[in-house]
């Protein structure tokens, strides 16, 4: 069965942050992506070693085939979908990625909140006050295998942090999991799990292959990774206007703070 949007998926996304759309790469372009992918994973190993977790964008590598990637995006499904959640001003990025699963080591992210919590230098006041505009902070993974590594907090994406989260992770960003060089593989990976778990409310994202979860980035979220699952999950956003303000307003206090740290140490 393919997919088509409805408005369950808005009404969803508006009141969870996320929404699923199961079924919407199709078996003859879940194939092409995978044959890519296998080589993106190649390429980021040889890269970054047996951590490397991405490659991003795909676009930067001859050795890759752009087109099935371009085919996705430009599935009418996840068109409809962009269209009827956030208007039709919003278009794709050029930095699509790869989220693959770690060579050797169990490992997770902290918990965090894109262009909020993981970006220097960031008004967090204005970055709280901009969380009710629905049109910001909006990406996706495409699962090209069964994956569940991504952790949410449903309905963190339109407010600030709750006194319990708080409570649980008082140092903002929080830390990630302790993990040490003399953990055996099981340690790590249930250090990994208890501290997806501590967050106040989280639950992980069941995606099967070709399902897309479509997400609001701004919201608690986190990746726990193991590596005897194999992973090649799409990552990409479309954005719109504001995004695009915000993410230059950020560089730029980005730019100030070096050249003011420049200063100083001159």
């Amino acid at each position: 069965m393919s997919f088509h949007y409805s408005d369950q998926h808005r009404e969803e996304y508006l009141r969870d942050g996320f929404t699923i759309l199961h079924g919407l790469i199709p078996p003859t372009l879940l194939e092409d992506l995978r044959v890519e992918t296998d080589k993106a994973r190649e390429i980021a190993r040889s890269k970054s070693g047996p951590r490397a977790q991405r490659l991003q964008p795909v676009y930067a590598y001859d050795e890759i085939d752009a087109q099935p990637f371009r085919d996705f995006l430009a599935l009418p499904g996840l068109r409809a979908t962009v269209e009827g959640v956030l208007g039709p001003e919003h278009r794709q990025s050029n930095i699509m990625g790869v989220l693959l699963e770690p060579a050797e080591d169990a490992w997770c992210t902290p918990w965090h909140r894109d262009w909020g919590y993981n970006a220097a230098h960031v008004d967090l006041d204005a970055f709280f006050q901009s969380l009710p505009n629905m049109g910001m902070y909006n990406q996706l993974n495409g699962a090209l295998y069964d994956d569940h590594s991504l952790w949410v907090v449903p309905r963190s994406h339109d407010r600030p942090d709750s006194p319990e989260e708080r409570a649980e992770f008082p140092v903002v960003p929080p830390p990630g999991p302790a993990l040490t060089a003399d953990m055996t593989a099981a340690e790590r990976e249930h250090a990994c799990l208890a501290y997806a778990r501590r967050m106040p409310g989280a639950v992980p994202v069941a995606l099967f292959a070709g399902d897309v979860a479509f997400y609001r980035a701004c919201q608690w979220h986190l990746g726990n990774y193991v590596p005897y699952t194999k992973r090649a999950t799409l990552h990409d956003g479309f954005y719109g206007p504001d995004d695009l303000a915000w993410k230059t307003a950020v560089r730029k206090r980005q730019a100030e703070a070096r050249e003011r740290e420049q200063r100083a140490a001159a």
